[in-house]
């Protein structure tokens, strides 16, 4: 690659970049029964659920980011190429009460003829659509004067095929069209959307960068699932834990002590096993009696129950499950080192004696949720989780045999 290539190859990451950036400020503004979809319809989609389940307003978003901003010309291959694709788009799309047409550009808007026809679309449709047949004519005896070497011009093929569009067609999408330009930094308008939800300003870069991080991974994720990347209200409210992130930057800390109440308060059934279970095969493996095993059984449970219900109620997110498991790992690790770093190949009872101080040092071992400790019941929740996957053990040759 050379250094012409490398800097269009920086510059096209970076319009990505500035897109899922531009993605994110909708999210923050998203409302009740919105959808928001990246690179679905288009750059970004926006729908409106009507009240029997129908797309009431569909908004469809070209992002166009240049690193020198300047003006929107009436020459501009943003520009051209934005309403090219509309045209081929529009035949594909659902349908919709009312249908919007939005160019989302960081350059300015000047007062060149095409582009102020554009400022006002509806009053100058037949004035938009004169312009478009001159440009073509301008450009395509331009082109016709080029010797055969000459390099042709980007825009004629984008502006020639929408000459050649009908009336109708290009009225369908100017009588829907708006420009949104804004040259202000995309970061900064992220943290102001944030400041309105209360944010105190001390807190607002973090908690930029946790909701960044959440889009980031769900993304990813449903990129790795073959899913598309569209996201509801609810979506990114609750299952990507923005209420959470935002409860958190309010400083409201979550309350783990309600677990010792659901824990003391569960009714076990008469008969309850769980034999099945990785994790019961490890303790019996080791000498744990039954009625221990099911104490465990039952702690794996409820904390399972319990993360789900913090989840859904956007004060846990699933990145801070994932990042408290990770811990647990580590603590247990550690431990689990310490306790056979001594061990005699061949000495059973030695090495059943290990296998034992392992687990009761890691039941004994508290779990942290950044600074709050949780409860011992919830941490040896966890713990036993990651015993049942199986994620760790007690033996020092526990992978070998479970």
């Amino acid at each position: 690659m050379n250094h012409s290539d490398k800097i269009a190859a920086d510059k096209t990451s970076l319009g990505f970049e500035f897109q899922d950036l531009v993605y994110i400020e909708k999210l923050i503004e998203l409302r009740p029964g919105q959808t928001l979809g990246l690179e679905v319809h288009d750059d970004i989609h926006i729908e409106t659920a009507a009240n029997d389940a129908s797309i009431e307003n569909f908004l469809l978003v070209q992002v166009k980011h240049s690193v020198d901003s300047g003006n929107i010309t009436d020459r501009d291959i943003d520009l051209w190429k934005t309403i090219y694709n509309w045209l081929k788009l529009v035949p594909s799309l659902p349908s919709s009460r009312t249908l919007r047409f939005q160019l989302y550009t960081n350059k300015s808007i000047n007062n060149q003829a095409f582009v102020s026809l554009l400022k006002a679309p509806l009053h100058n449709i037949q004035a938009i659509l004169d312009h478009i047949r001159k440009t073509n004519q301008e450009i395509s005896a331009a082109e016709s004067k080029k010797k055969p070497d000459d390099s042709p011009n980007p825009l004629a093929k984008y502006v020639q095929s929408i000459s050649q569009a009908h009336d109708e067609e290009l009225k369908f999408i100017f009588e829907r069209f708006e420009f949104y330009s804004d040259n202000s930094s995309i970061i900064s308008r992220i943290s102001s959307a944030l400041r309105q939800l209360s944010i105190p300003t001390s807190r607002l870069e973090d908690t930029r960068k946790h909701v960044i991080g959440a889009f980031k991974e769900s993304k990813f994720s449903r990129i790795i699932a073959g899913e598309k990347v569209k996201i509801t209200f609810d979506d990114f409210r609750i299952a990507m834990g923005f209420d959470r992130i935002i409860r958190s930057a309010r400083a409201e800390p979550t309350d783990f002590e309600q677990f010792v109440d659901i824990y003391y308060s569960y009714q076990r059934p008469d008969r309850l096993s769980f034999i099945n279970s990785k994790f019961h095969d490890q303790l019996k493996d080791i000498g744990i009696s039954d009625n221990e095993i099911v104490d465990r059984g039952v702690e794996m449970m409820l904390a399972e129950q319990f993360m789900e219900s913090l989840q859904k109620a956007g004060s846990f997110s699933a990145t801070e499950n994932s990042r408290l498991e990770n811990k647990a790992f580590t603590e247990w690790k550690l431990l689990h080192n310490q306790s056979h770093r001594n061990a005699i190949d061949g000495d059973e009872a030695a090495h059943q004696k290990a296998s034992l101080g392992c687990y009761d040092q890691t039941m004994r071992n508290p779990l942290k949720a950044g600074d709050i400790e949780l409860p011992s019941n919830l941490s040896c929740g966890k713990y036993i989780k990651l015993s049942d996957i199986p994620r760790i053990g007690w033996r020092k040759n526990w992978q070998n045999r479970f």
